[in-house]
């Protein structure tokens, strides 16, 4: 390594005042460059990804209120009819399953190729109107989206 060096102080100790002052110039604009390049733009891309990031989720955010808001009080334990619930958080949320009769006997529903916001979200409101899924099958397609299946009944 010492021998490295010293060819490199040679190199540089043979260049004239001009020369040394020109690579010493090139150095800088090199390294400036490179901090532009590798530190600068990247952070500014981060800055822009989370800005955007942070758009979506106040979006969405503002949309599961405005969802929440429109749904009517929750009903008292007993009183509980299923499929009005599902109808009208259906209206509400922009998700309408596939209602029929499940393999138990029960009210039975599938949802396919749904965002896992949107299918978590439809069943949270159902449980917010005490509607609770009993048997839920959730398989993922390959397009990231989601695929459910299962069974309603009132919470108890």
């Amino acid at each position: 390594m010492n021998g490295l060096m010293s060819q490199a102080a040679a190199w540089w100790d043979g260049r004239t005042l001009r020369e040394q002052r020109m690579l010493a110039v090139m150095g800088l604009v090199v390294a400036a460059v490179l901090v532009w390049l590798l530190v600068v733009r990247p952070v500014w891309a981060w800055r822009a990804d989370a800005a955007d990031a942070r758009v979506v989720a106040e979006t969405d955010l503002a949309l599961v209120q405005a969802a929440s808001g429109r749904l009517s009080p929750a009903a008292a334990p007993g009183d509980v009819d299923v499929a009005a619930v599902v109808a009208e958080v259906g209206s509400v949320t922009g998700l309408t399953p596939v209602m029929g009769m499940s393999a138990d006997g029960g009210l039975g529903f599938s949802l396919t190729n749904v965002s896992s916001t949107a299918a978590f979200g439809w069943l949270a409101a159902l449980h917010d109107r005490k509607v609770q899924a009993t048997a839920l099958n959730v398989v993922e397609n390959a397009d990231a989206t989601l695929s459910l299946e299962g069974t309603l009944a009132p919470a108890p």
